[in-house]
């Protein structure tokens, strides 16, 4: 009797266990995988890493991870090493040359050629804009030491076999393989994609191969992350709710192993933009998230593995003497507060803007790297660094006409003589801006602003792109107007109360991204005939602005009439 309990006992245990399901998957449900355990093991303070997009387990320095954020344009082109525990042991800048791309959405590492390597994939595509435009940067791992260098990358671009734009945020690498497998951020079923890594590709466009879909996109769909285990044996790929497991069967191909059903891991719990996932070893994995806080990092440990230091011992940089460095232009004002940029087209020009009718701008301020004099003789300067290397550029200053006042509203289309200085013009984001580090920094590419050279005018609505809405701050003439406010899909209305033609600016105050603007419109001050042909000014009157539900609106002696000049009965 004793045994026939006992083995009653057992079944019902083997019942239980084989009763716990998970999401939907393709049609059934997934069993649950309970062997991990889950501890916060640190934080990833905002000032170290904001909005983490990718994690990486070193493999040239194991007990470390390697990190980078939603921002990688100029001086934010960068990953970070960390500890577990979210301390910044290294700071490395990548230089990717001519493959000039933002949207890096997740970092992988692995071997090949006996090599251990960082692969970053800037593979994000939320407006559907790039099609073939895909690269993996990627370059020899460095040792982590305390302190920062610069690396400079390698590329490989790619597209997808439906010559479709994707937008992806899982890049992951195969050591047993050599091979790069990506997971599209569908929202609806998302699929597994294959690229061999060679380092011979050159700048041949690559075609993924297509592996599989994963599951039916009921419950599991927009796949943020993931990551292949060293030894091969485990792919997790995971989007903010669920973290899916793969287990390799033998030698069988990861494809092979991406056609049969996960399990479910029953540890994980749901991460606000949780998007980065990476394996330690066969046991251990670690997780965070995209947030603009202080976000903590996550360890998973598998039943039997060895939980690794939270705070492993950074190697020191062994002290050298500082090498020579090549001159570097950060920054040159001029004196009519407009950033001189290089253009794309000429890299041995400066060029700078200024309003038709005033004086031509001179050199105010420059931002040289340290070591590096500057000299200027008429419109020519020179740089020479600390290594005698030197940079020439012509300084070449153009004279703006401003747009002709209407009261009609602007859609703007990139053919507008009369905006300088942006970052570009696209289809979707219309005339883009872009953020470094401060609310009003600027850098030598121009990228941080856009100058409207607009006629003398009382009210001004921007509109942002249709797809965002951005923090913002709006400079005239270089002094700024009011603080950081939100530049609306609908309109964004301030007042600038200019007489003459004047320069707008109009700069990103977010931490990441870039945003645009779509569409102007100007507004005059509303006058009586008498005023018109007498004054300027409405001195002698009371008139006031005022806004409701969003509307601009002007109040005068009582009256009220529309930023066009129609009264309002």
């Amino acid at each position: 009797m004793k045994k026939t309990l006992c083995l009653a006992a057992g079944l019902l245990m083997v019942c239980s266990l084989h009763a716990a399901s998970g999401i939907n998957y393709d049609g059934n449900k997934l069993d649950l995988n309970n062997d991990f355990t889950r501890t916060e093991c640190g934080t990833m303070a905002k000032k170290v890493m904001k909005e983490v997009s990718g994690l990486a387990c070193s493999r040239q320095t194991p007990g470390f991870l390697w990190a980078h954020g939603d921002e990688n344009l100029g001086s934010d082109r960068k990953i970070i090493a960390v500890k577990p525990s979210g301390e910044l042991a290294m700071t490395v800048s990548v230089n990717t040359g001519s493959a000039d791309r933002d949207d890096w959405e997740d970092i992988a590492t692995g071997s090949f050629d006996g090599k251990n390597y960082v692969f970053i994939g800037a593979i994000g595509d939320n407006d559907l804009q790039y099609a073939d435009a895909y690269y993996i940067f990627y370059f020899e791992e460095p040792s982590i030491t305390s302190g920062s260098q610069t690396i400079n990358a390698n590329y490989i671009r790619f597209g997808y076999p439906d010559n479709a734009a994707h937008n992806t945020e899982t890049l992951m690498y195969d050591n047993i393989e050599q091979a790069f497998y990506i997971a599209d951020k569908a929202d609806g079923v998302c699929s597994l994609y294959r690229l061999p890594f060679q380092t011979n590709y050159g700048t041949s466009i690559q075609k993924l191969t297509k592996v599989c879909e994963l599951g039916n996109g009921d419950k599991f769909k927009a796949a943020t992350g993931g990551d292949i285990s060293p030894d091969g044996q485990w792919m997790a790929i995971k989007n903010e709710k669920y973290i899916l497991l793969w287990s390799r069967q033998g030698d069988e191909s990861l494809s092979t192993t991406a056609q049969r059903r996960p399990v479910q891991i029953a540890a994980y719990e749901a991460e606000a933009q949780g998007e980065s996932l990476a394996w330690a070893d066969g046991y251990t994995f670690y997780t965070t998230s995209d947030q603009k806080k202080d976000t903590p990092i996550y360890r998973y440990t598998r039943a039997g593995g060895v939980i690794p230091p939270d705070d492993p011992e950074t190697p020191e940089t062994p002290e050298q003497p500082a090498e020579p460095q090549s001159p570097k232009l950060y920054e040159v004002m001029m004196s009519n507060h407009y950033s001189a940029f290089i253009p794309a087209d000429d890299n041995t020009k400066l060029q700078a803007y200024f309003l038709s009718g005033e004086s031509e701008p001179t050199i105010e301020s420059y931002k040289v790297n340290s070591g590096t004099t500057w000299e200027q003789d008429g419109n020519s300067i020179t740089l020479t660094g600390s290594d005698e290397s030197t940079l020439s550029y012509t300084l070449v200053t153009e004279a703006v006409e401003p747009c002709s006042f209407t009261t009609h509203e602007m859609e703007l289309n990139g053919t507008e003589t009369w905006i300088k200085g942006a970052y570009g013009f696209d289809a979707t984001k219309k005339w883009r801006f872009s953020k470094t580090d401060d609310d009003y920094s600027r850098e030598i590419a121009g990228r941080t602003h856009i100058e409207f050279f607009l006629p003398a005018c009382d009210t001004v609505v921007l509109k942002s792109m249709e797809s965002k809405e951005r923090d913002a701050r709006v400079y005239v003439n270089g002094e700024a107007v009011g603080g950081v406010f939100k530049l609306l899909i609908s309109g964004s209305t301030f007042a600038v109360n200019q007489n003459a033609p004047f320069m707008l600016s109009i700069v990103s105050a977010q931490s990441s991204g870039d945003g645009g603007v779509r569409a102007i419109r100007l507004a005059r001050r509303i006058k009586t005939a008498v005023e018109t042909t007498a004054t300027d000014d409405c001195s002698s009157h009371s008139v006031h602005k005022i806004i409701t539900n969003g509307q601009l609106f002007i109040l005068r002696d009582g009256q009220t009439f529309t930023i066009t000049g129609a009264q309002v009965k």
